[in-house]
């Protein structure tokens, strides 16, 4: 004998399952680009700051100190991924610093020399200007200028509009929030 009584548990069809999974799929295609986006912009600005923090701790250990500190960025053969090194342990803090290999970097050409801060915590030489970018797609491309004689350190976006090779430090965005 049948039963009138509707029975409120019966579960999904294949039908509902099949039609969450596309627009949970949907979903997902239109989200992925902004995520990656998001994450390549994030390693950029770690990136940027690892250089910054470095320079800033040569500067002070050179004040500290009464001695020249020199910084350099350099990508060593067989290497993916740029590191800060220094002929004297001692400017560094006694730390290697290593930058995300998912990050590439583009210089003025002063750089190859490093950035040297005399026991004043002046830098020599010219005015130097770093662009962090993502090795890999499109992003934002942050940057750090560092002055001519009193060292003094901004960073900004770079103009994406202008070539960064070499990086020009006018090209250099101030922002207000980083």
């Amino acid at each position: 004998m049948l039963s009138a009584v509707s029975h409120p548990n019966r579960g999904v069809t294949l039908l509902e399952i099949i039609i969450a999974a596309v627009i949970t799929g949907v979903i997902a295609a239109i989200g992925a680009p902004s995520l990656m986006g998001m994450l390549q912009g994030d390693q950029v600005k770690q990136g940027l700051d690892q250089i910054q923090l470095a320079l800033q701790d040569a500067q002070k250990q050179a004040i500290r100190n009464s001695k020249q500190c020199t910084v350099t960025i350099q990508k060593n053969t067989g290497d993916d991924y740029f590191s800060l090194d220094t002929a004297d342990p001692s400017c560094l803090g006694g730390s290697e610093r290593e930058l995300p290999d998912t990050v590439d970097i583009a210089m003025t050409s002063t750089m190859d020399a490093g950035v040297t801060f005399s026991f004043k915590g002046n830098m020599a030489g010219t005015g130097k200007t770093i662009v962090v970018k993502p090795k890999k797609g499109q992003g934002v491309k942050r940057c750090l200028v560092i002055t001519q004689g009193l060292g003094i350190m901004r960073i900004g976006i770079y103009d994406a509009n202008a070539s960064d090779n070499p990086p020009n430090g006018e090209n250099c965005k101030k922002i207000t929030e980083y």
